[in-house]
């Protein structure tokens, strides 16, 4: 991982700062071994302890605190800010090392993982290049879905470089500004920068504080709640070349001719030390990652602070020494492409041999190969880059090159995504003829005179991971979500439009319930009506039950607001569930859900839950072939008998249709992988979309039968 260059020391030209001013950003080798340090950490608690370290945190704050010294040698020497000039020289040297590892990452991926991942595996390489890798995150929802996906994508490491990235676009921006005002109102910079840091600190802390305790899945990957490390190492980029010139001037003034930081100081190697420890602590006695970036987060940057104060010792004891001997200075020389390096390495390692975590033997060996792929990758990439002196003789140069690194890098990537989404439109051209799906259950169904026996089965293994349903736009005018509701809704509420003023449908539930409403999907189009949906991973509709997840008890209560406000011309939903064990009980609280839903709306569609597998049918047939015996599962016993909801579903007033598809899923009581040459199922919980979707004609027919009007 890397931040701002540090500052060489400035030529000796015997000119002294103006007045009220100091200088900024002089080398300090510390800096560079605490950079090491840190990286080593990180490399040493995922390897070995599958845990974080809080070592990124120090680099977010160490970028900002180096990034800071860059502009006030501008502000000093009386020379614009140049933000474009910055970007360009900036970018030049980040998105090299990016693109190498970035593309050789997706050819690991491809040799390495099963084709499910790879699409999500380019999604991630785009947004790494890009720079938006944390919000691809955040929007994939890693805290829920995550949970069903085969592991960590070897580009997850991203999301860290990817908040520097839009730190290092939006901080220029904010120093010019700040000059700016400080000019119109005839100050010095100094204060204004310290009041808008300031600001951006308290306003982004408070933010971290509240999402991380009640979101901290989210919270761990926004930029916003991330701004207030970067305010905190700003400000003391402002704030310790100032203290140490005033440090320096008094120590000039008691006679002595070297500058305090030379001096050897007791004090100094205290507080570098009580630093030291506190950096290597974080990680032992704190979970970073379920704990961050909230209050907790003060302690790597508060340990990392106390190195750069003690600065120099000027003592053989002091942790300076340490932090400059050459094993330091050379792991803070590769930091950035250690960090690079060494996670699709382990990833695509663990995946690779089906270990959870590495051992002692195989884990030196990934560290080793990770510090010679590092030292290769900063020789070969970053160090020519970075000392190019044609592109940084002028910004515009600069630019141009990082541009154009970015194109070259973008370009293999995006080729390769569209690769996999032609295959997938050229097996959906066919698909009437080729996949039929549930259709081939229809006694009555044939075989197309065109259909091709050696056709691949939808949805293609490459997108199989990517077959989730959702709706196609925002809810909007009286379907949006309003008030206290609008919170938590607004994400999840979305709509597929049917024709003006057609009547409207909810499905409302989990992502289990979100999956089969892909058939639900295809009848209202069918039909001209509109679909709403508000599903929450995780979280069925339960407003009349309390439930150990607060998250779910905060969406059924807000989802009983908006039903309560919005009319909508039948509701689906799922009324039964199906646990883990194996067992299947009505829904918590649907003794009176039901009762009251039935009341309120014109028609009610009682969905039973569906099966869930033993294991990763995907999995199975990727490992073991798609004929084979071990990835054919019986249906769970409690699905092949009457459903337990069954009395309460009778005696519901209004209109309530049962509507049951586990035979279209597991036909006879077996559960095949794949049925009319459709993938059945994502994994062992989630239907595919494209089964779903099969679905349509059956799903119509039973509640027509059932007596649900359209």
């Amino acid at each position: 991982m890397t931040a701002a260059s540090p500052p060489t020391p400035p030529p000796a030209s015997g000119r002294s700062p103006a007045p009220g001013t100091t200088v900024a950003g002089r080398y300090r080798p510390e800096l560079h071994g605490l950079r090491g340090l840190a990286i080593g950490l990180v490399v040493l608690y995922h390897v070995w302890f599958d845990r974080v370290s809080g070592g990124v945190d120090v680099f977010l704050f160490l970028s900002s605190f180096l990034l800071v010294g860059t502009f006030l040698r501008r502000i000093d020497a009386g020379i614009p800010q140049r933000p474009f000039a910055y970007w360009g020289r900036t970018f030049k040297r980040l998105l090299p090392p990016t693109a190498v590892v970035s593309v050789a990452t997706l050819v690991g991926v491809v040799l390495v993982l099963p084709e499910q991942r790879w699409m999500t595996s380019i999604t991630d390489a785009i947004g790494s290049l890009l720079h938006v890798e944390n919000w691809i995150l955040i929007q994939r929802g890693v805290d829920y879905y995550a949970a069903e996906a085969e592991g960590p994508s070897p580009f997850q490491h991203f999301w860290s470089l990817s908040i520097q990235g839009q730190v290092f676009l939006l901080w220029p921006l904010l120093i010019a500004a700040a000059v700016l005002v400080a000019r119109l109102l005839r100050r010095p910079a100094r204060p204004v920068l310290a009041i808008v840091f300031g600001v951006v600190l308290g306003v982004s802390f408070a933010w971290s504080v509240h999402s991380t305790a009640t979101q901290q899945e989210i919270a761990y990957f926004d930029t916003f709640a991330r701004l207030w490390e970067f305010a905190a190492g700003s400000l003391l980029g402002l704030a310790l070349p100032a203290w140490e010139q005033r440090h320096a001037e008094r120590a000039a003034r008691r006679g002595r001719h070297r500058a305090a930081g030379l001096t050897a100081s007791p004090l100094r190697a205290v507080l570098g030390w009580v630093g030291i420890a506190g950096l290597v602590s974080c990680g032992l006695l704190v979970d970073v990652k379920g704990a961050f970036p909230g209050w907790i987060a003060v302690w790597p940057l508060a340990a990392a602070a106390l190195v750069l104060v003690a600065g120099t010792s000027g003592t053989r004891l002091g942790v300076d020494r340490l932090l400059a001997t050459g094993p330091a200075k050379l792991l803070g020389d590769i930091s950035y492409g250690l960090y690079l390096v060494h996670w699709p390495l382990l990833t695509l390692y663990l995946a690779h041999t089906g270990k959870e975590r590495a051992g002692l033997g195989d884990g030196l060996v990934l560290i080793l190969v990770s510090l010679l792929g590092a030292w290769l990758l900063t020789r070969l990439v970053d160090t020519p880059f970075r000392r190019w002196r044609w592109a940084n003789e002028v910004p515009w140069r600069a630019g141009a090159v990082a541009v154009s690194v970015l194109v070259l890098g973008l370009a293999p990537v995006l080729g390769a995504q569209q690769h996999l989404l032609g295959l997938q439109r050229e097996a959906q051209a066919r698909a009437v003829a080729d996949n039929p799906g549930a259709r081939v259950l229809d006694p009555d169904f044939t075989v197309h005179p065109d259909a091709d026996p050696d056709a691949a089965p939808l949805p293609t293994a490459a997108l199989l991971g990517e077959d989730w349903v959702s709706g196609d736009e925002e809810c909007a005018g009286e379907l949006a979500p309003q008030g206290a509701e609008k919170g938590r809704l607004d994400q999840i509420c979305r709509v597929v439009p049917g024709d003006e003023g057609a009547p409207v449908i909810l499905s409302i539930g989990n992502s289990r319930l979100e999956q089969f409403s892909a058939a639900l999907i295809a009848l209202a189009q069918q039909e001209g009506w509109t679909l709403v949906t508000l599903w929450k991973g995780g979280c069925a509709y339960t407003p009349d039950a309390v439930l150990e997840e607060p998250a779910c008890n905060g969406f059924s209560a807000d989802a009983k607001s908006y039903l309560d406000r919005v009319h909508f011309d039948a509701i689906a939903l799922n009324t039964t569930f199906m646990h883990r064990d194996g067992t299947e009980t009505i829904m918590p609280g649907f003794e009176t859900t039901l009762p009251a839903l039935a009341e309120t709306s014109p028609q009610v569609i009682a969905v039973r839950d569906t099966p869930r597998m033993p294991m990763n049918p995907p999995e199975c047939t990727q490992a073991k072939g798609m004929d084979h015996p071990d990835c054919v599962f019986p249906l769970a016993e409690p699905l092949t008998q009457e459903r337990p909801d069954a009395e309460l579903i009778a005696q519901a007033p209004g209109s309530v249709t049962a509507l049951e598809v586990n035979d279209l899923i597991c036909p006879e009581d077996v559960c095949p992988p794949v049925i009319g040459n459709v993938v059945v199922s994502i994994d062992d919980d989630h239907l595919t979309g494209t089964y779903a979707a099969s679905m349509q004609d059956a799903v119509g027919a039973r509640l027509r039968e059932g007596g649900f009007r359209w």
